[in-house]
């Protein structure tokens, strides 16, 4: 089927502006740098995304090619469009999609396609594109905030025991401290904690990122002027 003919499914002559925009990759590697830092996982199973703000997605077959081409060349295209024609109110229907469409997002801002939707995605951008709508409803939504501060002070001790080559080692670890949960939807609250291993003395300490600041001061110091952090600054210990 050429390009005219799938075009045809949503009364276009002519391939609407965003068929030529590229699908970026979902960040996986950079998500797993993060991913320690997380304080809070959102999974919302009826959910709504305005089509328009899907940048990417996890399948690596789509990931690098154009709307278009996901159109033309995606490998469950030629069962969805007749589905599509039979039914183009499930599309616009505000229960749960059944089967699923998965998406994902990283502190509420560009939206992934996840586990599962990618065509579907693409057929509702091509006729939400000739219906003046945006917004698909009903689907599956994770979204991810990450604790910046944190982060950046943890970056800023790995730089200092890098540079100085101290005998640390740091690990971030989370505990779950609040579960709320409703039909279809769950929100997670995790608190961090830095735990820093010190390999000449064979201790390890928790800190918060407050604590962490201060150990970060103390490592900064000359050495004529540290202190013992162990005696005087660690706020827990860990035989």
């Amino acid at each position: 089927m050429d390009q005219a003919e799938r075009l045809k499914y949503f009364n276009l002559e002519t391939p609407p502006p965003f068929a030529k925009t590229i699908l970026k990759e979902w960040p996986e590697e950079k998500f797993r740098e993060f991913e320690p830092y997380i304080i809070e996982e959102q999974r919302h199973g009826s959910a709504s995304v305005n089509v328009f703000r899907v940048v990417g997605t996890r399948h690596p077959d789509y990931a690098g090619k154009t709307w278009l081409d996901l159109l033309m060349n995606g490998r469950r295209m030629m069962v969805n469009l007749p589905l599509f024609q039979d039914n183009p109110g499930y599309y616009l229907e505000t229960g749960t999609k059944e089967p699923y469409m998965h998406y994902q997002s990283i502190d509420g801002g560009d939206v992934y396609i996840g586990a599962e939707g990618n065509h579907r995605t693409c057929i509702a951008r091509f006729f939400f594109f000739t219906q003046g709508m945006t917004t698909l409803h009903g689907i599956t939504l994770d979204d991810y905030r990450i604790d910046w501060a944190f982060k950046e002070v943890c970056d800023e001790l790995m730089f200092e025991v890098k540079k100085l080559r101290l005998p640390f080692h740091l690990t971030v670890t989370r505990k779950l401290i609040d579960r709320q949960d409703a039909a279809d939807w769950r929100l997670d609250r995790f608190a961090l904690t830095a735990r820093v291993f010190d390999a000449r003395r064979q201790e390890t300490f928790e800190l918060d990122r407050e604590g962490l600041c201060r150990f970060i001061d103390e490592v900064k110091k000359p050495w004529w002027k540290k202190i013992s952090f162990t005696r005087k600054s660690a706020p827990v210990r860990i035989a």
